[in-house]
């Protein structure tokens, strides 16, 4: 992260001497309470748009593949009929978000039977509301024909993430190249993926066989 950072604090010294169209570049007109941006806040953000872009969506790969190595019905689909895969992404989405945004309580409280007090940081899983049995029929059951599937597997309002367009083109070209190559594949028998959970949700170790 040290060389990252290095190569960062370099290109927002050069996008000040000659600023071009990009991201960068349209950052440095940002006036965060009516101030010009630092560059310390530059390389923030900078840091944030290139961490955010690679651990989720490994992640996300991970929890789909995982998924179709072991629904053979899922993945036969995806192998027949490529058109599918941008609504198989959407569900694979939903049905295995990874974030879990935290957020401090600023007052007592208790839910359930458990006290909350001020000061406390508490854990709010998006999967808990994309498998809400209110807002999605049959929550538990990965649906390619789902709709509508109004997911918040990216946040909402103020918080949704800024790279999800980006995040659902390289999930979606990761499925179709794969299953173009490699339509068969499985956990192998004794095998046990193993995850992890942070910030963000994920597998540390996903074995996969295919071939004869």
């Amino acid at each position: 992260m040290g060389s990252v950072a290095a190569l960062f604090k370099e290109l927002i010294a050069e996008r000040r001497r000659d600023p071009r169209d990009d991201v960068v570049s349209a950052a440095l007109a940002f006036e965060p309470d009516g101030r010009p941006v630092t560059d310390d806040e530059l390389l923030q953000l900078c840091t944030l748009l290139f961490l955010a872009g690679l651990d989720t969506v490994a992640a996300q790969l991970s929890y789909s593949f995982w998924h179709l190595a072991r629904h053979d019905a899922d993945r036969a689909r995806i192998t027949a009929d490529p058109g599918i895969v941008p609504d198989a992404v959407e569900e694979l989405l939903r049905a295995y978000s990874l974030v879990l945004p935290a957020r401090k309580r600023v007052t007592d409280a208790a839910s359930h039977g458990c006290p909350m007090g001020a000061g406390d940081m508490v854990m709010l899983p998006l999967a808990m509301a994309n498998r809400d049995p209110r807002a999605f029929p049959d929550p538990r059951t990965v649906d390619f024909d789902r709709t509508p599937n109004r997911h918040i597997a990216f946040g909402a309002g103020p918080h949704r993430c800024l790279g999800s367009h980006l995040a659902r083109l390289e999930l979606r070209v990761a499925v179709e190249e794969w299953h173009r190559r490699i339509p068969h594949y499985r956990v192998p028998d004794g095998a046990r993926p193993t995850e992890h959970a942070s910030l963000v949700l994920g597998l540390d170790t996903l074995p996969l066989a295919w071939g004869s």
